[in-house]
Parts: C-alpha cells; structure tokens; sequence
C-alpha cells in the first residue's frame, strides 16, 4: 500500500470519528431543553419498537434503548406525574428485559428470553410514545421550554 492509499485511509476515518462524535454530542446537547428531553425519548421509543419487531420475528437479538431514559427520568417534572409513571414502567421494563437478553447470552440460553414478554413491552412503549406525542404536540410552542437565546457574550 503507498502513502497515498494509507493518508486517505487516514483521513476517512478522522472524518468518521468527526462525525460520530458531532452526532453524540448533538443529542447530548438536544437534551439541555425541555423539548429536547422529549425528542430524545420519542427516538429511543421508536427504536425500540423497531427492535421489538425484530425480535418477535426472531431476527437478531438487541438490547432496547434506555440511555436518554436513564439520563433524564429525574430531571422530568415539567411533563405530569402520569406520563412520568408511564415511561418508568416501559423504560423499567426494557432494563428487565436487556438484564434477561445479558443473562442469556452469558449462559448462551435462550431460556431467558423466551420469557421476555415482546407484545407487553410494545404495549408500554406503544402508549408511551402517544401520551409523550400528544405532550408534545400540546407544548411544542410554549416559550419557557424552547432553548433560551443567547446573547453575544454566552
């Protein structure tokens, strides 16, 4: 391999890693905002309802996605009681079940995951995602959770 093929070689993967690191930290930044809080649920919500597909037809075993939940479950006071107490079931749900996928693939069973219960965990998520929809749609234009302006000096 000449130097040129090994400099570009160097240069994709700097701008993978550039890139990987934007969409990281542009979801961590989403998440300083109310609104953000919410987006970040809503995406998580959606992927794992796409891994519950998966799974149900037997396809690759993922563990669901519960990184923005367990990042802001505290910091949720502004969406009601109710929907908080919603997501922690379906969130709390998805963590039984990815200790029950790591248990299963420690043994190298199936057992354990024959007792995950897909249709219950889409059902939680299902309705997670319309109520947080429906909260969203409710508050998407209130001033006091939008991102604050900021001014030249920060």
């Amino acid at each position: 391999m000449g130097e040129g093929a090994l400099g570009n070689i160097i240069l994709v993967v700097a701008l993978a890693l550039v890139m990987l690191s934007t969409v990281f930290f542009r979801r961590r930044s989403m998440e300083k905002t109310e609104l953000g809080k919410i987006l970040t649920l809503l995406s998580e919500i959606n992927q794992n309802l796409k891994i519950i597909d998966a799974f149900s037809f037997h396809l690759q075993v993922k563990k669901f996605k519960t990184g923005s939940w367990n990042r802001n479950k505290t910091k949720l006071d502004f969406i009601g009681e109710k929907l908080q107490t919603t997501l922690a079931n379906a969130f709390g749900m998805a963590d039984e079940f990815n200790w029950k996928i790591d248990e299963a693939k420690k043994h190298k069973s199936s057992s354990y995951l024959a007792s995950i219960e897909v249709d219950k965990l889409k059902g939680a998520m299902t309705i997670s995602q319309q109520k947080l929809e429906e909260w969203f749609q409710e508050n998407k234009d209130k001033q006091e959770l939008l991102p604050k302006k900021r001014g030249l000096f920060g």
